[in-house]
């Protein structure tokens, strides 16, 4: 985590013009979130299909095959062969108790509504894009963002999930707030680029014990 001196800012005289940098949503990281989400989805109407219609259906079989073995049974001259034949065929269908079809009901519930909260949060915290133009720095769901703004930069996350917390103030009076730097929900390069701009032309003290 780096602590920032407020006071201890270059004025815009001193910050050269550099190249805009910009770090789009990173397609590989949203489509396999995405996919995931669109396959705990499908999860769920499966276990819907089987709660509702395949299971039903099979215990309602297995009645029948049931009720006709004993029928056969019972007739005055036993048909041994028509008997062995529902016996088999009443070995390879499975009943499903009601505490089966309680539980694939609850599944089609929850998974599908996980699967759309995870869609709806991919794309929102891959909406947008990362532009860092001269000392502005914006970012969706944030003010722009200048070097003056900001007070610290926390790169505990960095190295282990390539994330990085921007502590920063903005209006009048200052109110305080954080935007995170996530290289792996956006274009890692430009992404990388971007911070490292920021803490080229941020003037820092370092924490004891802390990382940079």
């Amino acid at each position: 985590m780096t602590e920032t001196d407020p006071n201890a800012f270059p004025s815009d005289a001193q910050v050269p013009a550099e190249d805009e940098i910009v770090a789009g949503p990173d397609a590989g990281y949203r489509w396999k979130h995405l996919l995931m989400a669109v396959l705990v989805i499908a999860g769920g109407l499966w276990f819907a299909y089987d709660g509702w219609v395949r299971w039903p259906a099979e215990n309602t079989r297995a009645d029948k095959v049931q009720k006709d073995k004993d029928a056969a049974e019972q007739e005055r001259v036993v048909d041994k062969e028509k008997v062995e034949k529902l016996s088999r065929e009443l070995s390879e269908l499975k009943r499903h108790t009601e505490l089966d079809l309680l539980f694939q009901k609850v599944l089609a519930f929850t998974l599908p509504t996980f699967g759309l909260i995870w869609g709806i949060w991919t794309l929102k915290d891959t909406r947008g894009q990362y532009r860092m133009a001269g000392n502005t720095l914006t970012a969706p769901g944030h003010p722009p963002i200048t070097y003056e703004n900001i007070r610290r930069i926390d790169k505990r996350k960095w190295d282990r999930k390539g994330v990085a917390f921007i502590h920063y103030e903005h209006g009048n009076p200052p109110t305080p707030a954080v935007m995170k730097l996530d290289d792996f929900a956006y274009e890692r390069r430009a992404t990388d680029a971007i911070l490292q701009r920021i803490e080229q032309n941020v003037l820092t003290t370092q924490i004891p014990g802390a990382p940079r």
